[in-house]
């Protein structure tokens, strides 16, 4: 908060310089005190005081003065800003002006001149209290306004996340039911393969289940803070080499090959493991799913001063700029879909991104449509970066 300020106004000089001084014996240097002999040079300094950032907490007017009266200056300052407490000194008002400045201004009090001095530094000491009462007053409602909005937020994001849950959910559990109905009412003349298929159906269905389940729990988990990844000093390449054994297999249906480039031998980073296995696994598992039958998937290893950095390249479709604006969001259905009908449950990025997060990296995505995508991730090599 910048100096707080406070504007008085007189048209005589004498009158003006011992109003200052009172003033100054009640608040000493923490205030800055501008003087102005009539209203206009009272708006102006208003003007530039705002303008430089300080807050006006208090304006000291008289009443009878020329060009504009005390009472009208009040007004203008009150319309400008109704938070600043306003004082009207009066010899001549009556109570006609008075209440018109109570009305119109919010007129805080009027002083009879000539002032008692004691009744002067009592008053202001007791407006300026008053006015410091009044910021913290509107700083708490702000702060709870702010606080109940992001729990109208809350709130609005927990009924999406559980409607859509429950929509995902339905479709593999009905299916499940579906299937296991038909097996309990015709297993007599069903022929054995015909039950083995619809097991797979079953065990394919419950697999789609059970990962959304696993996803959700991990938002639940990553969303209430209640992960607490323990970093080491940690060579990512044998989880690389891992998981690009593991998924070799798995994108054998496909006819994906993946292939993994590196130049060292070693790629150490300040990560958890169990993490950075979350992560990688999650992104080169997208880019099976999603790359269309024959094509290739390169994961490229890099090691610069400060991070590890691994590149999950495929020959997809690629993404558009709309749908490059929506990932790593919870839910995100992109205009992609995946070319083998595996199931996707819209949550996967949306971890990884807090994962990454979470052990203090990066990732993100450079992708143009009809040339596939690239999703990068950054590991820090040493603590802090």
């Amino acid at each position: 908060m910048n100096e707080l300020a406070i504007i008085c106004v007189d048209d005589e000089p004498a009158i003006l310089s011992s109003l200052e001084m009172e003033i100054k014996e009640v608040v000493g240097n923490t205030y800055l005190i501008e003087l102005a002999e009539n209203g206009e040079d009272a708006l102006e300094i208003y003007e530039e005081l705002s303008e430089e950032g300080h807050e006006i907490a208090l304006v000291i007017s008289d009443y009878i003065m020329p060009k504009m009266k005390g009472d009208e200056l009040l007004k203008r300052i009150h319309l400008c800003s109704k938070k600043i407490i306003k004082i009207m000194l009066t010899g001549q008002a009556d109570i006609k002006a008075v209440s018109y400045a109570i009305q119109y201004a919010n007129l805080y009090r009027y002083i009879s001149k000539p002032w008692q001095s004691a009744d002067l530094k009592l008053t202001v000491k007791e407006a300026l209290h008053t006015y410091l009462q009044n910021q913290k007053i509107v700083e708490y409602t702000d702060e709870l306004e702010k606080n109940n909005q992001a729990l109208i937020k809350l709130n609005q994001d927990k009924n999406e996340f559980l409607g859509i849950a429950v929509h995902d959910l339905k479709n593999p559990l009905s299916a499940i039911q579906g299937w296991a109905e038909m097996i309990v009412e015709d297993y007599d003349d069903m022929p054995k393969s015909e039950i083995i298929e619809t097991s797979h159906f079953i065990l394919n269905s419950s697999r789609q289940m059970f990962e959304l389940i696993r996803n959700l729990l991990d938002v639940n988990m990553i969303e209430s803070g209640k992960i607490n990844a323990k970093l080491n000093r940690v060579d990512i390449l044998p989880t690389v080499q891992t998981l690009v054994k593991c998924y070799s297999t798995r994108a054998k249906p496909k006819n994906i090959t993946l292939q993994l480039h590196q130049k060292n031998n070693q790629y150490d980073a300040f990560v958890n493991k169990n993490t950075v296995y979350q992560i990688l696994d999650n992104l080169i598992s997208n880019a099976v799913k999603y790359s269309p039958y024959g094509k290739h998937i390169n994961i490229r290893m890099q090691q610069s001063k400060k991070t590890v950095r691994c590149e999950i390249q495929d020959e997809g479709e690629g993404l558009s700029t709309a749908d490059q604006k929506k990932l790593f969001k919870k839910f995100t259905r992109l205009t992609p879909k995946p070319t083998g009908k595996e199931h996707s449950t819209g949550l996967g990025l949306f971890i990884v991104k807090k994962w990454v997060e979470m052990i203090k990296g990066k990732v993100w995505c450079e992708s143009e449509l009809g040339k596939g995508t690239s999703f990068f991730v950054e590991f820090p090599i040493a603590k802090g970066n």
